[in-house]
């Protein structure tokens, strides 16, 4: 098996940090009504955005290039059009998920690396290097989402989403459903949205996530990946 190539470095502007806390739910019902009666939380307005459809798809080579390069691919497609994503599979914090995520726009899902010219293409060629991409599972998710917003702040700070999951093997075959809160930062103050997770833990019986979806992809498909380098 080839090692694993390195990554290059990423183009100005274009990587981020993605945090979020990934919490268990067995009720999205009784989530959905403590945010509907929780309009503000201590000094945070919580406010409802328009709902999503979302449509995720995991590649990766024959081989496992991508993932044993320390990355996860997603080419996710909605409404609004369509995207393709690295994500660390490593997170740098225990208590939440801080991960590398590069992402970048396409014109159109279809054939999209050969479209791809931004930093997601580059690297997703250079760790192939030209071995072909394969699917690995789908998610198909209804996404409620909920807008945090601090006053004191021009932007908002995080956003709560109520998701509804179902999984598919490459062959479009169902393999399991999955309800899940998250909470993503999007701003500063930190430590404001850490005190709404705890406040929702608290109130809703919430607990932390013990998988994130790629991991549940993974065993639901029974696709066992080498250990990454």
């Amino acid at each position: 098996m080839p090692p694993a190539k390195q990554v290059p470095s990423a183009p100005s502007g274009t990587e981020t940090r993605e945090i979020e806390w990934q919490l268990a739910v067995t009720d999205l019902g009784v989530v959905r009504h403590w945010l509907e009666e929780h309009k503000k939380v201590g000094a945070l307005l919580i406010q409802p955005r328009p709902r999503q459809i979302l449509r995720d798809t995991y590649l990766d080579t024959g081989d496992w290039r991508i993932f044993r390069a320390d990355f996860a691919l997603r080419l996710r497609e909605t409404s609004d059009g369509a995207e393709a994503t690295l994500k660390s599979l490593r997170s740098a914090q225990e208590r939440l998920a801080d991960r590398q995520e590069i992402t970048e726009p396409l014109p159109e899902p279809d054939d999209w690396l050969r479209n791809a010219h931004g930093p997601v293409g580059a690297r997703v060629r250079e760790i192939a290097d030209g071995v072909p991409l394969k699917s690995l599972f789908t998610v198909h998710t209804r996404r409620e989402r909920f807008a945090v917003h601090n006053p004191l702040h021009p932007a908002d700070i995080g956003e709560i989403a109520l998701d509804e999951t179902e999984f598919r093997s490459a062959a479009n075959v169902p393999l399991g459903r999955l309800q899940r809160v998250e909470v993503e930062a999007l701003g500063p103050p930190l430590a404001a949205l850490e005190r709404l997770v705890a406040t929702l833990q608290e109130q809703c019986g919430l607990e932390p996530a013990p998988e994130n979806k790629f991991v549940v992809g993974l065993r639901l498909t029974g696709l066992l990946p080498p250990p990454p380098m």
